[in-house]
């Protein structure tokens, strides 16, 4: 085991402690609030029994009220409950009609809107009235109204940049990706190692340095590691920084986690090279994958050192239209 794999061991290791105290206290804070739940249940319990004790004493007077009225007047209140019942009899009640419920239509005029995918934009628009018919349309065509990993797609196009990985889009066991090349000790595919390798030497000229911790996984290996960190966590919380084997992007040899001056992949957002990372990837063809604004749909927590390649042209378009996640971009324009 070299120096740099024994870092990142160490790296994952202090990762775990802190998930584990992290843990720990949401733990002890989710039994504060379930205190607090109970005491409010009780007393919203002790507050509808007082409401409908004295709704019953109302109506109980009220109706005791009625009848010393009704038994005052000159026709006794038999008679006219008789006369009520002998009149509605000649009344025939016309048929309620069942309204159907309105059809919720999509704009048709959206280019990458699929006909054969209605029923699931309605669906999901009537859950989610807050969208645009835009944001319905994409996110549907994303699957993202569909469980995470309950709806295995096998992923095409091994060989392209435009191969999407995620929650919902798996690859075989078996999975090997073409022309893995080592890069600072790590696979990648060739097209993304030379991307890479520019862009270092140009962070380098900079007074900048990165360099890659992790590259290309197999379905083996990332089953060992999601296992390890569930054997310290719950399955919820390991899914929101562990890939499930099968849907890691590290599987395509096109995605790899980096460091900075620093060692520590929490320690990149700190470090200098994380803003020249974040504001010039794009020009290589990378783009960071999971940001703390788009966990909704990617189902990841924030990681700034977790990089993309998706060639240029891609990068360039997302940075163009501000589009933050690889799911908006494949579903509107690759899918």
């Amino acid at each position: 085991m070299n120096q740099l794999q024994e870092r990142e061991l160490k790296s994952q290791r202090m990762e775990e402690l802190r998930r584990r105290r992290i843990l720990e206290r949401k733990r002890e804070i989710a039994r504060k609030k379930k205190r607090k739940k109970l005491i409010r249940k009780v007393l919203i319990s002790m507050l509808l029994f007082f409401a409908a004790t004295a709704t019953i004493v109302l109506c109980v007077l009220l109706f005791d009220t009625i009848i010393k009225d009704a038994s005052s007047r000159k026709t006794p209140v038999a008679t006219q409950v008789e006369y009520t019942q002998q009149n509605s009899e000649d009344v025939v009640e016309e048929p309620i009609e069942k309204k159907e419920e309105q059809k919720i239509i999509v704009d048709d005029s959206i280019e990458y809107k699929d006909e054969t995918k209605e029923e699931r934009y309605a669906s999901y628009k009537k859950q989610n009235p807050h969208f645009s018919d835009e944001e319905i349309i994409w996110r549907v065509n994303a699957n993202l109204d569909k469980p995470k990993y309950e709806y295995d797609i096998p992923v095409s196009g091994y060989d392209d940049p435009y191969i999407i990985v995620n929650k919902y889009y798996k690859v075989p066991d078996g999975y090997h990706p073409p022309d893995l090349k080592s890069f600072d000790g790590q696979l990648l595919r060739e097209e993304t190692g030379n991307a890479y390798k520019k862009m270092r030497e140009d962070a380098l000229k900079q007074g900048l340095n990165i360099r890659v911790v992790s590259g290309y996984r197999s379905v083996e290996y990332q089953r060992g590691l999601y296992n390890r960190y569930l054997s310290n966590d719950s399955r919820e919380n390991v899914d929101r920084y562990s890939a499930r084997p099968g849907y890691s992007e590290h599987h395509t040899g096109m995605a790899m986690d980096i460091f900075g001056s620093q060692d520590g992949l929490r320690n990149f957002e700190n470090t200098p090279e994380y803003p020249w990372v974040r504001d010039n990837c794009y020009k290589y063809g990378f783009i960071i994958r999971y940001l703390v604004e788009t966990e909704d749909i990617t189902g990841y927590e924030s990681e700034p050192w977790h990089l993309r390649y998706v060639g240029t042209k891609v990068s360039t378009e997302m940075k163009e239209k501000n589009i933050k996640s690889f799911e908006e971009y494949h579903a509107k324009y690759l899918q």
